[in-house]
């Protein structure tokens, strides 16, 4: 219902901007253009290419890198190979880098040139230029570019280096740019001449490669100027502050008919001590310019910025983690695939005509809509269309940041999906938010995109996570304000009212202005938001008197310049004003057509023929177009129009332009093209998009029968769903992809469209057609599917391969639909089998492999097939064993299965509680030990102990803080430190039902099993918990038959506005926090009451309940186990006689899950409270969870934790994201409430793992006390031994011979089995007398065999036994001290009489014969040039290489140091040592130490009472990457897994060259869902490079050439 206009309340004080009132001010303020800024390439550049130009602005840049060309260079030609803008790659490669496109890029230029007068010509002028431009330069807005607000990098070639280097020396000590100076943190320098000597000589030559004759200005850079010695003096104090990089060039540069060096390597590089220097094979003119994406030069130059880019991002969170732990959120990826409509404002802007629009803000409804208040208020502003709402829209948006007030805003437009979604504007509206109010940027750290809902299209989930949970209660009193335009031209404006509701609630003032259309629809939802306690005001224009006045100001100006008399003039513009009812449309169209007149007749003429109604004018430009046209040109006009109005967003001139190939191959200029043959309904905007004149011509089109291109959407969709999917089949596509990578998507953008749109066009086209079969077909067996998931990867949008598995699904149904009617002959019924298989494959690759396949795209080909079941589709197409790059061994999955990864506690925990929020997924266990693990790759972050038994935990929302109320105290965490925050002593006697974070993360609410609600605030925890409000949950009135007591559950609602409790003999209540007052009691669905087991009451208990944090309904389960949901305002009840035991809702509300006590686990469909996915198992669920973005979830089921991601959901909550107003039509009930089933099979997960000294064949110890040997290759082993006490397998030990093997179980059982070949060839088992030791309730830690095999070393905490391996016999013993257990222990390689035991800081030699300590060393860092190049068996030099190197002390150890793992390297050449420390702050450290043999065998190396012992320190830049060492292999390459999962290897001869930089090769990954609870722990590498891999019951072996590594990562 529309608000009346109310006059100006004055006792609300004026709102002020700069003295004045906002009225005063709107009155005052002179008209402008946009002072926003564009977050997209500048324009091109001009011709001189000087000062600082802008090549690419992401929306938050995290660091700058500006490029500097040379004398006689330029600001792009500098960078461009052969001219040819293609390859300019600092603006078409480098922003679609991953890393490197999150850093502005600038170009600066200045007048280098030789040719001409005299000018600036000396360095130090160059320099002063440089600095001027950095400080007072402007973007293409007018913005200021503001460096020196974060990082800079520059990246200089040839003598630009020496402009950078004095810039910065004057720049330090020069007040006007010292600020900005700062920020510079790195210089790569690409042959640049620092030497002075022969200086002259090198610049001539530099001159003579350019073409050009010496000149004067270089006498002051020879070798005798004071000039370049001073230079490089000054520079040489301040370098060490600078990351510097210096590629030097190695061919000669032709000159002429000769050849000559123009420089050489002395003078390339500066030779400090942390420069990093590297060749490149180039000449100078080639040394920044670069062919392709692959060209080797550009990598290397590539990964130096990606190393600098990493290190400086990496930099910047550690120090927000010193200051604020949880506030280390990227901004920019959080809103990675935001798109805004800043482009639609600004072209708007341009098009303003001075002095319209003014009258907006004096009508009353604008100014009480204006008027400062402390409530939320929607202005609804209606027109007819073409009235000039989106021209008002963008004045209006000009006009508010103009007076200083924070306007956030979206422009809908039915062209493009993107324009038109409700959740893009939501996300348009939150990233500026970001952008424009420091405290809700702020409010944002921590958060991911997951958990604020932005990976979503589900507009409810981001208003809600990110609107009403976060800015909604910021606090801030200062008002909003945020523009909608065209609100009817988006998918679905009743969710976007939906979501508006929330504004009742709102603690910040939001104006909200909506202009659009008047729909009945419309209207209705605006009535609704009254009703709801939302103030709407409607304000109307029909035939609105200012809207005319903006009309005539229009005419006017346009035709001002017109000839004929001015009488003339004002009689056509009253003719004109009569005629257009306010349409600015036919206004434009008119005008357009009368300055192509050239007499007042013809003038006259034009009026008199053009009809006064839109549909008859365009009628009339269709006839005109078409008698204008060739009957040629006819077919690329209509083809035109369509991909125009049908293709999913607006094309550019380039996409078209490939889109229109081959059909229409031999266009010149398809702008030209475009503006000559349809020109009056198209055209080019300046950004190079093709949009149509407007969305009613759209509609012309495509619902006027009587024209002549009348477009039929659904078969145009098809047309161009063939289109996509041709451009994809293209032969060399991978080829091109890999080649060129993502600057592909500059040269070929076409090839990203019809990736990320096919399944779009094939949706829209509803067809079941023969022909569309055929392309399906032929697509998904051909290897052009992997191309396409290849771009799609790149693009980062894998949500891609959901939306294609669900038009498939569509596509597959229809076709099946229709083949009930049609001869069974032609029902093709293997070609929708292939497709079915595909539907399953799309949606399980985005699930098992979506991080990697993002991280490096080209894994689809070569390493994804192989990792698939051996009945997918993926693996059976594509996977060639004798041609792949991995083979596995042992594996038996041969399909899919729904679980992503199983997780199990240490030792005889139970899984008490579980929680997930952002990343982390945090369980409670028995022991009161709460562990964390990263839920993207299911590694563990840590665990945090309480220090007390643990009845309730929680994390908030985006996971980075966790709160633990125990049986005393109460803590809060920084989860990502592990950091203890604060503590609290809690009420005596009292245990916490549920605990929670509220108000922002301020305060916690605790319900305890005493009926009293608590709370206390964050930052004032030594004032304890305080009593919410001492009425709650008092009952004041007997209910029938109830006995309240403690109770059984308590729940608050996603808002914590709300409590619900139920008691074992009460009713459930929901009471308010907010008065106290108890709400409704929950009474059973009246269709139940028939229930023989139901009480006399007309309530029933209820066991177990939930919220719907989305409705407030709640979900639970009564006593009988019946699930039910019931609403306490609506009193909604419904019922399902389906028994459950747990229940959780999930975060969107749209679904939630049940488990029962048979194992199965069910997921709802909550709106029809249908099941739509059944999980069967034989293990009890103690506990259920979602994630955040509600599409996988977790079970508890005794000591273990599984995550679940299943087809059916990921599916399901695709089609409710995609359910709009106006594209419903599948979503039927029956589509949505089908269900899918699995079935779990029982196995018993391997605990231990030790494969034979050969790695021919290795033994699996598992959960029941059993051990299976195998063969290698064999998937089928053999019973090895059993344990009878059915505990898992610990410990398993092979000699060094392979002849004997040591097990023992979690109760230190031992098993001692010796293996000999009869005659037959065949293996034969003996069980040895197994040692008998008691070890007074402690456990074994180590068993150890020594090098003959006849002695066995056991080793517990409290002491250690030597026993005979034949007989069993106890030889000797030796108590141990307490670090003992921070040890590992080896038999000595070398002198077998001795065992070592290395600790973390030294190595105690004992004997083996009586475990008599001999001696120790101590761990000295070896300083050294480095391993010689040679070969890897020459040890004798390699030994004098290191050993008669300087021995320095190394770092001191935390007294929290342990040794994690210790064993003799595959090569034999190595102890490797892994070491984890402890530090102060919590934090967990891994340090990886290589001990050469050879430093063992020196007379005194452990031997003599004190001693050292030197170590290789693997360098920083790749032991940080380091998550599992795995050992040495003959060739001299160090192997490890890192925490992506990546197997990786480091040439340890790499740690010698200092001059170079340093990298990693990565070899192949493993699947996130193959880590169990202990693969990281138990893997293992046999010395031919094959990886022993824990998964599940088995063990798979993992082959590869690790000579061919994949990708090389280069780290400083």
């Amino acid at each position: 219902m529309a608000a009346d206009r109310k006059k100006s309340d004055s006792s609300i004080p004026t709102l002020t901007v700069d003295g004045k009132s906002i009225n005063e001010s709107i009155a005052s303020a002179e008209p402008q253009g946009s002072s926003s800024r564009p977050r997209s390439r500048s324009p091109a550049p001009a011709p001189a290419g000087l000062g600082l130009r802008v090549l690419h602005q992401p929306e938050f840049a995290s660091l700058d890198i500006v490029f500097v060309h040379g004398l006689g260079g330029h600001s792009q030609k500098t960078w461009t190979k052969n001219h040819d803008p293609a390859l300019f790659w600092p603006e078409i490669w480098l922003p679609f880098e991953p890393d490197v496109g999150k850093a502005r890029i600038l170009t600066f230029g200045y007048e280098a040139s030789w040719r001409g007068g005299a000018g600036i010509s000396g360095i130090t002028d160059f320099a002063k230029e440089l600095l001027y431009e950095m400080r007072f330069s402007k973007d293409a807005t007018g913005a200021d570019i503001a460096l020196g607000q974060n990082p800079i990098i520059f990246v200089v070639h040839s003598m630009g280096g020496l402009v950078v280097k004095k810039a910065y020396l004057l720049g330090l000590y020069d007040e006007n740019y010292k600020d900005i100076i700062s920020a510079v943190s790195a210089i790569i320098f690409l042959s640049t001449p620092h030497r002075g000597t022969n200086l002259a000589e090198t610049l001539n030559r530099v001159l003579a490669a350019s073409f050009h004759s010496s000149k004067h200005f270089i006498a002051d850079l020879n070798k005798n100027s004071t000039a370049i010695e001073e230079l490089n003096e000054q520079f040489r104090h301040l370098a060490p502050r600078l990351s510097i990089w210096s590629f030097y060039e190695t061919l000669a540069t032709s000159i002429g008919p000769r050849k000559l060096m123009v420089l050489e390597k002395d003078s390339s590089v500066l030779g400090y001590p942390a420069e990093i220097s590297r060749p490149l094979q180039a000449d100078h003119h080639d040394v920044c310019k670069y062919s392709s994406p692959v060209d080797s030069n550009y990598l290397s130059v590539r990964n130096a910025l990606k190393s600098l880019v990493t290190a400086f991002r990496s930099k910047a969170i550690r120090e927000a983690e010193v200051s604020e732990p949880e506030n280390t959120t990227d901004i920019h990826d959080l809103f990675r695939n935001c798109h805004t409509s800043e482009d639609d404002y600004s072209r708007l802007r341009r098009d303003w005509i001075p002095d319209t629009c003014e009258w907006f803000f004096k009508e009353s409804e604008a100014q009480q809509w204006l008027k400062p208040s402390m409530e939320s208020h929607i202005l609804w502003y209606t027109a007819p269309p073409a009235s000039g709402k989106s021209m008002l829209a963008a004045f209006i948006i000009s006009r508010l940041k103009e007076l200083g007030l924070d306007c956030q805003y979206f422009l809908f437009s039915y062209s493009e999906q993107r324009k038109r979604s409700v959740s893009a504007s939501l996300k348009a509206i939150a990233l500026q938010l970001a952008k424009d109010l420091p405290e809700f940027r702020k409010m944002l750290s921590g958060s991911s995109s997951a958990s604020l809902g932005l990976e979503s299209t589900d507009a409810s989930l981001i208003w809600r996570n990110t609107f009403e949970k976060l800015l909604f209660r910021s606090g801030r009193s200062k008002p909003v304000y945020w523009v909608f335009d065209a609100l009817d031209e988006s998918d679905s404006p009743k969710s976007f009212l939906e979501c508006l509701r929330g504004l009742s609630s709102a603690k910040i003032p939001v104006k909200i202005l909506v202009l659009s259309r008047n729909t009945n629809a419309l209207s209705v939802g605006f009535d609704r938001l009254s009703h709801a306690n939302v103030q709407v005001t409607r304000m109307e224009c029909l035939g609105h008197p200012h809207s005319k006045r903006d009309i005539e100001l229009l005419v006017e100006g346009e035709i001002r310049h017109l000839g004929g008399s001015d009488h003339f003039r004002q009689q056509l513009t009253q003719t004109i004003m009569t005629r257009s009812e306010g349409n600015f449309l036919w206004t434009k169209l008119v005008l357009e057509e009368i300055l192509r007149c050239y007499t007042e007749d013809s003038i006259r003429e034009v009026l008199d023929e053009i009809p006064s109604d839109m549909i008859s004018l365009y009628q009339r430009m269709e006839r005109t177009l078409v008698e204008s046209t060739r009957k040629s040109n006819k077919p690329l006009i209509r083809t035109l129009l369509e991909w125009t109005i049908c293709a999913q967003r607006s094309l550019s001139i380039q996409e078209l332009s490939q889109a229109l190939r081959p059909e229409f191959s031999g266009l010149f200029d398809l702008k030209r093209t475009i503006h000559d043959s349809c020109g009056q309904f198209l055209h080019v905007d300046s950004k190079g998009k093709v949009t149509i004149l407007h969305h009613t011509a759209r509609e012309y089109f495509t619902s006027t029968l009587e024209s002549q291109f009348c477009i039929d959407v659904r078969e145009t969709h098809g047309k161009l769903f063939v289109r996509t999917l041709a451009q994809l089949e293209e032969a060399d596509l991978r080829w091109r992809l890999i080649q060129n990578q993502h600057a592909l998507q500059a040269s070929e953008p076409f090839v990203f469209y019809a990736a990320a749109n096919w399944p779009y066009h094939l949706a829209q086209s509803h067809s079941t057609s023969s022909d569309y079969l055929d392309h399906l077909v032929r697509f998904f067996q051909s290897p052009a599917v992997l191309a396409w998931i290849h771009t799609l990867a790149l693009l980062r949008r894998l949500e891609i391969l959901v939306r294609a598995s669900k038009a498939l699904a569509s596509f597959v149904q229809r076709r099946r639909k229709q083949d009930v009617s049609q001869n069974p002959l032609l029902h093709r019924l293997s070609d929708l089998a292939l497709l079915d298989e595909w539907i399953i494959d799309l949606v399980k690759l985005v699930g098992k492999f979506g991080p990697t396949l993002v991280t490096d795209p080209s894994v689809i080909y070569d390493m994804i097939p192989a990792f698939c079941p051996a009945k997918s589709v993926v693996h059976r197409q594509y996977y060639d064993p004798h041609l792949a790059k991995i083979k596995l061994l042992g594996t038996r999955e041969v399909t899919w299965n729904d679980n992503l990864g199983r997780l199990v506690l240490p030792g005889d925990a139970q899984a008490r509680t579980i929680a997930c929020a952002g990343n982390h997924l945090a369980v409670l266990a028995s022991t009161g030990v709460v562990h964390v693990w990263d839920s993207s790759n299911f590694t563990e972050v840590g665990h945090i102990t309480h220090g007390e038994p643990v009845t309730a935990m929680a994390l908030n929302d985006n996971g980075h803080k966790l709160v633990t109320y125990g049986l005393k105290t109460s803590k809060t965490w920084s989860v990502v430190g592990r950091k203890l925050l604060a503590s609290t002593a809690n009420p005596p006697n009292t245990k916490a039902m549920m605990v929670t974070f509220a108000d922002n993360d301020q305060k916690l609410l605790v319900g305890g099993d005493d009926n009293v609600i608590r709370h206390i605030q964050c930052d004032k925890m030594d004032e304890g918990w305080q009593i919410l409000n001492p009425a709650l949950l008092k009952e004041s009135g007997r209910v029938d038959g109830a006995i309240v007591s403690s109770p059984m559950c308590l729940s608050f609602s996603g808002d914590n506005l709300l409590v619900g409790v139920s008691y074992r003999g009460a009713p459930l209540s929901v009471w308010s926090l907010l008065d106290g007052r108890c709400v409704n009691r929950c009474k059973r669905a009246k269709d139940f009451h028939n229930d023989p087991n139901r009480t006399t009451s007309n309530w029933f208990a209820v066991d177990r309940f939930t919220w719907n944090p989305v409705t407030n309904h709640i979900i639970g389960i009564y006593k009988n186990g019946s699930i039910f949901k019931w609403h306490p305002f609506t009193d909604e009840n419904v019922e399902a006689r389906v028994t459950a035991d747990e229940i959780a809702a999930s975060p969107n509300g749209k679904v939630f899950a049940t488990s029962s006590s048979n194992g199965s686990v069910r997921v709802w469909n909550f709106a029809y409270f249908t099941v739509i996915y059944h999980l069967s198992s034989e293990d009890l669920v103690t506990g259920l969870t979602f994630s955040p973005d509600s599409g996988r979830f977790y079970d508890l089921r005794g000591a273990s934790i599984n995550a679940w991601e299943s087809n059916t959901l990921t599916r399901f909550l695709e089609s409710e994201e995609s359910v709009s107003d106006t594209n419903s039509e599948d979503q039927s009930f029956a589509a949505l409430s089908r269900h899918s089933e699995a079935r779990v099979n029982p196995f018993e997960p391997v605990t231990a793992l030790a494969a034979e000294p050969d790695g021919f064949s290795y033994c699996v110890g598992h959960e029941d006390g059993t051990v299976v040997r195998f063969q290698r290759g064999s998937t089928e082993g053999v019973d090895f031994a059993q344990f009878h006490n059915f505990l898992n397998v610990s410990h398993i030990q092979w000699s060094m011979d392979g002849k004997y093997v040591a097990l023992a179980d979690l109760a230190s059982d031992m098993q001692v089995k010796s293996l000999h070949r009869d005659d037959k060839g065949e293996d034969k088992v003996l069980s040895l007398p197994s040692p008998q030791i008691d070890l007074d309730g402690d456990n074994i830690e180590q068993l150890v065999f020594n090098n003959d095999s006849t002695l066995l070393l056991i080793i517990s905490r409290k002491k250690s036994f030597v026993y005979s391996v034949n007989d069993g016999t106890l030889l000797c013993s030796l108590a141990s001290d307490d670090t003992v257990s921070l040890r590992q222990w080896l038999p000595h390689p070398t002198q077998t009489a001795f065992v070592l035991a290395f600790g973390p800081h030294d190595v105690v030699t004992y004997t083996w014969a009586t475990l008599e300590r001999v001696g120790s060393s101590g761990y000295l860092e070896l300083l050294r040039p480095g391993l010689r190049s040679q070969p890897s068996d020459d040890m004798e030099a390699l030994a004098e290489g290191v050993l008669s190197t300087q021995l320095v002390s190394s770092d001191d150890f935390d007294h929290e140091s342990i040794v994690t793992s210790a064993i003799l390297t595959q090569d034999a050449k190595f102890v490797l040592l892994n070491t984890k420390t402890i530090t102060q702050d919590r934090k967990t450290n891994h340090r990886v130490l290589l001990f050469p043999i050879d430093g063992l065998n020196s007379e005194d190396a452990g031997t003599e009472p004190s001693s050292t012992l030197g170590y290789l320190h693997i360098p920083s830049y790749v032991s940080t990457h380091i998550k599992v060492p795995l050992g040495v292999l003959p060739s001299f390459k160090f192997i490890f897994l890192d925490h992506d999962l990546w197997l990786c290897s480091y040439f340890l001869e790499s740690i010698s060259h200092s001059d170079t930089a340093e990298s990693y090769d990565r070899l192949y990954f493993i699947p996130r869902d193959w880590v169990g609870s202990t693969s990281l722990e138990s893997c293992c590498m046999a010395k031919d490079g094959t990886l022993f891999w824990p998964k599940d019951d088995r063990v798979v072996l993992i082959l590869s050439n690790l000579d061919e590594p994949r990708v090389s990562y280069v780290y400083r």
